[in-house]
């Protein structure tokens, strides 16, 4: 059972928490065949955003703090972990941060960002670096240039406003929806990625979408990615946005902006 703004429910499909540091490769809707790297606790969810859609559930440990969680894999369990999957010759294309909440609170993630760079050379891999996450560490001076070693650094922009942001991902305090705008639009090769949904929280609306694709002119990403739902998500009041409404809003952003936008 869960609790969430008064409504009480049963939690329907959603994913298990990855029980490891490596898992996979999986097939991507995004990043093609991608070998999952999870630096979070295997036991509960760590992260900085409770995202109403979220595929593992509310998020059980909230905190923005960069610390000494429990559960955290060290850098040299990363290693060990990554150089047995590397030593078996796996193929893939991406190795994607991603996995129990924000990777990036893990206080060793640019020296882990390092040392992988180091094991691809070392081993004559070709697999590039991907980051799934949710933007609320792009203003720590101390990632920056972990930052730009990632070759496809994807920051989630749910929303165009401060209302919706909170509506739709309950970032928890210090961080603010100014803040993270502010710090994706510093960074110089970032791919935006959006989720659409729909039910009890409604970011797809023609003011809505407005108002994300200003923020869009404002930060110039590279490219960005569209998506709905997939799969079981946190709160089961949400509802899928359809293809037809994707692509509506595609077509949208690139004849306002120019920016190419991928629909999932």
């Amino acid at each position: 059972m869960f609790y969430e703004n008064g409504y009480v429910g049963e939690r329907l499909n959603l994913l298990s928490l990855q029980p490891d540091i490596i898992y996979g490769p999986v097939k991507s809707r995004r990043l093609g065949r991608s070998l999952g790297l999870n630096l979070l606790p295997t036991a509960f969810k760590l992260c900085s955003m409770n995202c109403c859609y979220c595929q593992y559930g509310w998020t059980t440990e909230l905190t923005a703090k960069v610390g000494e969680h429990k559960g955290l894999p060290s850098a040299d369990d990363v290693r060990a972990a990554l150089e047995s999957v590397l030593s078996k010759g796996q193929e893939f294309e991406y190795l994607t941060f991603s996995g129990n909440g924000e990777a990036t609170l893990h206080p060793e993630f640019a020296k882990i960002v390092d040392l992988i760079l180091e094991l691809r050379s070392s081993f004559g891999a070709s697999f590039k670096l991907a980051l799934l996450s949710n933007a609320t560490t792009v203003n720590r001076v101390d990632l920056a240039d972990a930052f730009r070693k990632i070759d496809l650094p994807l920051m989630k922009l749910d929303a165009g406003n401060t209302s919706m942001f909170k509506k739709v991902n309950h970032g928890v305090p210090p961080v603010t929806f100014d803040d993270i705008v502010t710090g994706i639009k510093a960074m110089n090769k970032v791919v935006i990625q959006t989720m659409f949904v729909k039910g009890s929280v409604d970011n797809s609306t023609d003011q809505e979408v407005d108002s994300w694709i200003a923020r869009l002119k404002e930060i110039k990403p590279r490219w960005v990615q569209i998506y709905s739902l997939d799969r079981g998500s946190a709160d089961d009041r949400l509802q899928v946005v359809g293809q037809p409404r994707l692509q509506q809003i595609a077509l949208k952003v690139q004849k306002g902006t120019g920016i190419k936008v991928d629909v999932y």
